[in-house]
């Protein structure tokens, strides 16, 4: 008599054991049939489209972007928050339309939008000069580790926007709806 593990290993191989029934295994047949590799009972063949290395560039840029432009609206609205409370001039109010930058830089990253992350990518240069003249007018350690950091800054945001311009306008709406897509932080 058979124990309930060699009737297991038995089905397993697909031998029929004092069955009625014998097993049946099928053969495929036509050329698209046999090119396809073998699945298992209920699995679904699912078209897999390949990133291109602008894509993945775009997908691995994208998130870091969107951190550096929220953190440049607090910093710039830092900025003129702590200019407001040295002197009540309306020069901290022009000052204010540097709010748009990152504002423009989260919303072009979110939506893959090339438009956006120019006028985010103007905003980088210009504060990066602002930050280097001032670092070099007072020659205070923060103040130049702050420029270099907005250098940093600019080349991340250029190579995201460079990326982006190189994937058509149909492609990056399809990136957005990619959720499977492994993708990892890059801060280089």
């Amino acid at each position: 008599m058979m124990t309930p593990e060699d009737r297991h290993s038995a089905a397993e191989r697909g031998e029929a054991m004092g069955e009625a029934m014998p097993v049946v295994q099928g053969t495929p047949i036509g050329n698209s049939a046999a090119s396809a590799p073998p699945r298992p009972m209920g699995a679904v063949l699912v078209a897999v489209t390949p990133l291109t290395v602008e894509e993945q560039v775009v997908l691995n840029y994208r998130t870091v972007v969107l951190c550096f432009s929220g953190l440049d609206f607090a910093t710039t609205l830092l900025n003129i928050i702590a200019g407001l409370a040295i002197s009540r001039d309306l020069v901290w109010f022009a000052l204010a339309i540097f709010i748009l930058g990152p504002l423009s830089g989260t919303l072009g990253a979110k939506h893959l939008n090339r438009s956006l992350v120019s006028v985010y990518f103007a905003f980088c240069n210009l504060k990066a000069v602002a930050e280097t003249v001032f670092a070099i007018y007072t020659l205070w350690l923060w103040n130049i580790i702050f420029a270099v950091v907005q250098i940093w800054i600019i080349k991340i945001v250029a190579t995201f926007l460079f990326a982006l311009g190189r994937i058509p306008l149909q492609r990056r709406s399809e990136l957005l709806d990619l959720k499977d897509v492994a993708v990892r932080m890059v801060y280089w």
